[in-house]
Order: C-alpha cells, then structure tokens, then sequence
C-alpha cells in the first residue's frame, strides 16, 4: 500500500465552488459529501460573495460536536473570494466541514457583524491507495521533434502528472504542454481546451510541467509538447507523436 504524502505544492489537486444564493440567503455546495486523498490541496472557490463579507471553512469531529481548527490540513489561505486549504494529513479519517461567510468581524464593525453557513456534510480522508498518485512522463528526443514515454495515461481524481524535459530542454527554452480538441463523454461547461482534463499547470524552471487538479469529465485528451525559444517567443521544437491522457474523471469526490 503506497501512503499519499504531500507533493511540496499549493496547487489545489479539488476544487469545489461554494455559491451564494441571493435570492434565499443561502450558501449551497455542488456536494452531498467530499472525500479526499491524503497530502492534497483542496480549493473552496466561493461565488457571488456580497461585497464587505470574506469566506472561511469549518470542520469538526465526526459527530459534529467539537469545532477542530484547520480540520486535517495543515494550512488554510483565505483570500477575498476563496479558501485554499494545504496537505490533508491527519490520523482521523472522518470529519464534517461547511463552508461560511462571515462580516463586520474587524476594528468597529461588531455591531454589524453576521455569519451565513452552509450545512455540515461529511468529510472523508483516504490516508492509503493501491494506485500511484503522481505519473512522470518523460519528454526525450524524436528526430527534429519530441516524443514522450509512455505515450497514453489514466488519471483519476486526487492525481498529478509531471512533464519531465530535462532531456531535452536547452537554458533559453520554456518547456509547454498544450491539449487539444478531446473526444468526451459530456460537453464540458468551459469550451477552453488548453489544460485538458486539468484545473493548472505549474511550471517548474525550464525542464518541469506539472498539471495539477481535474475537471471531472471522462474522455480522451490529446495533447502535444512543445519547446518554446524565450529569446524570440518562438515554438521551436514540438512534439511528432499523438500522446493522449484518458481521464476518468471524479473517482474519489461525490459531486
């Protein structure tokens, strides 16, 4: 059994959108429960926040008698309009968690203070897999272009993939990874196709690609990989093959 450690990045591997209704005053998840893996990242992204509000997330015990604080990450980023909540590691796998929005908690402004609060859903943490969680690809030479090994790959949800092209990739280079048209299951509700099946890329100097996080629908993605000049924004090298990632979408959060 492989155990699912931290990656050393604050790229969100779940994204859940947390939408304000302003018709009802309510918070409301996509979600009827959420279960992640181990040493991931998961992003809140809250939706029509009303201006002079800021979000948060709560988690507590199983039974939802005791608030915890941070629940199993080990740290939470508040932004303006999200939650980002790093490294899921924790020896208890069963929490609940809502998510909130709170104002008027800062200097003057506790008589005009209010918590909105979505409902407790139950939160899983899956410490063990069988399954790899992170797959390199390796970039290497093919004639006047590149190929990659292995050429086609699985990914579900929680998963990472790496470009390495420390094989070929020269100092003035910028490495690039870029999908194009997909055969899908589903019509997705972006029409960009240039991360493919995943939520971002992070790049990692001149030889490393990270594509980090999953839209969730299943289907083929073909992509190519290119080596861009940075001294002239030119592509100089790209890839001769068809290599293709099959993603098999949210395999570990219920939606």
């Amino acid at each position: 059994m492989a155990v699912f450690k931290s990656l050393d990045t604050a790229a969100p591997d779940y994204i859940v959108d947390v939408d304000f209704d302003t018709q009802t005053l309510e918070l409301k998840l996509p979600i009827q429960n959420l279960s992640i893996l181990a040493g991931s990242n998961l992003l809140l992204r809250f939706q029509n926040l009303p201006s002079g509000w800021s979000p948060t997330v709560e988690f507590s015990n199983n039974d939802g008698q005791t608030i915890v604080a941070g629940g199993p990450f080990e740290q939470l980023v508040v932004g303006r309009n999200q939650v980002l909540a790093i490294n899921a590691q924790s020896d208890t796998s069963l929490f609940q968690f809502r998510a909130l929005i709170q104002r008027g908690f800062g200097v003057h402004n506790e008589d005009n203070s209010a918590i909105i609060f979505s409902q407790w859903l139950p939160f899983e943490l899956i410490r063990e897999t069988d399954e790899d969680r992170l797959i390199t690809i390796q970039v290497l030479p093919d004639g006047e272009g590149l190929t990659v090994n292995p050429l086609q790959i699985t990914i579900k949800e929680g998963m990472r993939v790496v470009w390495d092209f420390s094989e070929v990739a020269k100092e003035y280079h910028q490495p690039l990874v870029i999908y194009g048209r997909p055969i899908l299951e589903q019509p997705p509700a972006d029409p960009q196709t240039f991360f493919g099946p995943h939520e971002s890329f992070v790049y990692r100097g001149n030889t490393l690609v990270e594509g980090n996080g999953n839209n969730g629908i299943k289907g083929i993605y073909r992509y190519g990989v290119y080596l861009l000049d940075i001294r002239t924004r030119a592509i100089v090298v790209r890839s001769s093959g068809d290599p293709q990632t099959d993603n098999e979408g949210d395999s570990t959060v219920a939606r």
